[in-house]
């Protein structure tokens, strides 16, 4: 019988602590686009379809002209891919989940570098948080 309490195991401790931060990270970079897009809509000439503040940002680096919500969304992307890059690093294997406990029973955390349908290589590794 395969072990059910492996989730709770201590030394798993400091990744689930960086996936909590990876996940409110997510969560904050949620509600400030929301925010974000709520305010640029009540602009006339505002398209949502156009506009792709991540793609700007990549682009324009630290733009003067960006707002004071604008700049937070570009440190919490570069904190959000900062914290990415470190849990692939702190994860033992690659496309393979890791069972964690995120405080509300067995959550899962894996990267993957091959498409689980095609199994083709993706360009870049992906991380995948099941909680």
């Amino acid at each position: 019988m395969e072990n059910l309490t492996q989730y709770l195991d201590k030394t798993l401790k400091p990744l689930e602590d960086k996936v909590r931060e990876y996940l409110n990270v997510e969560r904050d970079i949620r509600l400030l686009d929301v925010e974000l897009l709520s305010l640029q809509s009540m602009k006339s000439d505002f398209n949502p379809e156009q506009h792709d503040l991540e793609q700007e940002i990549k682009e324009g680096g630290n733009n003067p002209e960006l707002n004071d919500k604008e700049q937070k969304m570009a440190d919490l992307l570069n904190e959000y891919n900062k914290l990415r890059s470190e849990l692939i690093t702190m994860l033992p294997e690659k496309n393979r989940f890791i069972e964690i406990n995120l405080g509300y029973g067995p959550s899962m955390v894996g990267y993957f570098t091959i498409d689980h349908e095609t199994r083709q290589p993706l360009p870049e590794p992906v991380l995948r948080v099941v909680h």
